[in-house]
C-alpha cells in the first residue's frame, strides 16, 4: 500500500512502511558511550539512537572513531580521481562491471522513477566499490569469498596507480574503518531493539557494503535547479556519509517540506535504509531525501551504505509486530532486493552490467 506526499515538486509516492516522520530538524548524536565497559551507558545511546530513527530517520554522528586525517586524505582522492581526463575515469566505466562498480558519468544514474518521474539523469557522476576482503579488518589472507548467488560480491575496477598513486590503498583503508564504524553500530542498533548486542553479529560476517566518491557539479545554468541525485531512499540497513563544507542534502518530512542537513565538523551523517524499515515493520523510517547543489561550487561527498550478507534473509522482527501494528512485508533476501534497486538505479546501462553478469555466471 502506499500513499502520496505533495511537495513542491509534486506527488511524491511512498511505501507506507517508509511514510516520513513529523520533524524539523536533524539531532545530533555523540557516540562516545558506544565504547563505554558500561551496559548502561550504551542502553543510553540506544535510545538516543532509536528516537532518532523513529522520528527522523536520520542523525548526526560525532566522536564516530574515523579520524579526520583519513577523511581528509580520501576527500582529496576525491577531487583527484573526478580532475582525471574522462578517457582515465571511463576505464572505470560500471557499464563495463558484473557488479555495478565503477564510475558513473555526469546524468549516468536516475532516482527511482517510481517516485520521482522526471527523466532527467542526475547532475553527478560517480565512483562505486563494493565489499572485498582487503578492506575488512577482520578478515586475513586465507579468507575467502561466500558463494555469489546475486554477482555482487568480487573486485573492484581501480584506475590505474601511475593515474592515481595511492587512491586504492587509501580509499580500502577508508572502507575498513567505516565498516568496522559500521558493525559497532549495529550492536547499538540492536540495543535499541530491546535484542541482545551481538544480535545481528552471524549476518554481517561478509556484509553487502557499496562505498561511493561523488561529484556534484555547479548547475550549469544560473538559476536552474537540476538534481544531483533525486528523490529516494536508500535499501540497505543504513548510510553514513562524509560531506565536505557544501551544503546539498535534504530530507523530506510528513508535511512535505524539506530540511536541510547541512555539512556539520567532525561529523558523519547515518540515514536508515529499506531494510532498517523492513525488519523493524515501519518503527524505523527509511526517509526519501536528495542532494542539489545550488551553491556555485563544486560539492563532493563519500556515502558508504551498509548492508547484511547478501545471501542472508531480512524478515519483521518479532517484537515490532503488534495487533496494532501487524506485519507490513514479507521476508527480503538481501541479494535480490539490492541487486533489482541497482538495475533500476543504473538504467542508461543496466542491462549491459546484467548481460556481464549473466556471461560470468555460465562461464
Amino acid at each position: 500500500m502506499a500513499t502520496v506526499l505533495k511537495t513542491r515538486f509534486g506527488d511524491v509516492q511512498v511505501q507506507k512502511e517508509i511514510i516520513q516522520g513529523d520533524f524539523d530538524n536533524i539531532p545530533i548524536i555523540d557516540l562516545a558511550a558506544m565504547s563505554s565497559p558500561d551496559l548502561e551507558e550504551r542502553e543510553k545511546l540506544a535510545a538516543q539512537i532509536y528516537d532518532a530513527c523513529s522520528r527522523v530517520g536520520f542523525f548526526y554522528i560525532k566522536n564516530h572513531g574515523v579520524t579526520e586525517e583519513l577523511i581528509s586524505k580520501l576527500h582529496d582522492g576525491a577531487h583527484n580521481f573526478f580532475a582525471l581526463p574522462e578517457e582515465q575515469k571511463m576505464d572505470c566505466y560500471i557499464g563495463n562491471s558484473q557488479r555495478f562498480r565503477g564510475f558513473s558519468p555526469l546524468y549516468g544514474e536516475h532516482g527511482d522513477t517510481e517516485i520521482y518521474e522526471k527523466k532527467m539523469g542526475n547532475l553527478s557522476e560517480a565512483f562505486d566499490i563494493g565489499y572485498e576482503i582487503a578492506g575488512d579488518r577482520q578478515k586475513g589472507p586465507n579468507d575467502v569469498l561466500p558463494p555469489d548467488n546475486f554477482s555482487l560480491y568480487g573486485g573492484n575496477q581501480w584506475p590505474k596507480e601511475e593515474n592515481l598513486p595511492g587512491f586504492r590503498e587509501t580509499y580500502l583503508s577508508y572502507f575498513g574503518e567505516v565498516l568496522e564504524l559500521s558493525r559497532r553500530l549495529m550492536k547499538i542498533f540492536a540495543l535499541s531493539l530491546d535484542l541482545p548486542e551481538d544480535y545481528f553479529d552471524g549476518i554481517v560476517k561478509y556484509p553487502g557494503c557499496i562505498s561511493r566518491l561523488m561529484h556534484y557539479p555547479p548547475q550549469p545554468v544560473p538559476g536552474e535547479e537540476q538534481v544531483g541525485i533525486a528523490i529516494h531512499t536508500d535499501y540497505e540497513c543504513f548510510t553514513i556519509l562524509s560531506q565536505d563544507t557544501v551544503p546539498a542534502l535534504q530530507v523530506l518530512n510528513a508535511h512535505g517540506n524539506w530540511v536541510a542537513c547541512p555539512p556539520i565538523p567532525g561529523t558523519f551523517v547515518v540515514n536508515i535504509g529499506d531494510f532498517f524499515a523492513f525488519w523493524t515493520n515501519g518503527i524505523f523510517k527509511s526517509t526519501l531525501h536528495r542532494a542539489t547543489n545550488l551553491t556555485g561550487q563544486e560539492r563532493y561527498s563519500i556515502p558508504f551504505f551498509f548492508g547484511v550478507d547478501y545471501d542472508a534473509t531480512v524478515s519483521v522482527l518479532e517484537n515490532c509486530i503488534t495487533a496494532d501494528n501487524p506485519a507490513k512485508s514479507g521476508p527480503v533476501k538481501a541479494g535480490e532486493h539490492v541487486r533489482k534497486q541497482l538495475a533500476n538505479t543504473y538504467v542508461n546501462y543496466g542491462e549491459k552490467v546484467e548481460k556481464n553478469a549473466t556471461v560470468s555466471a555460465a562461464a
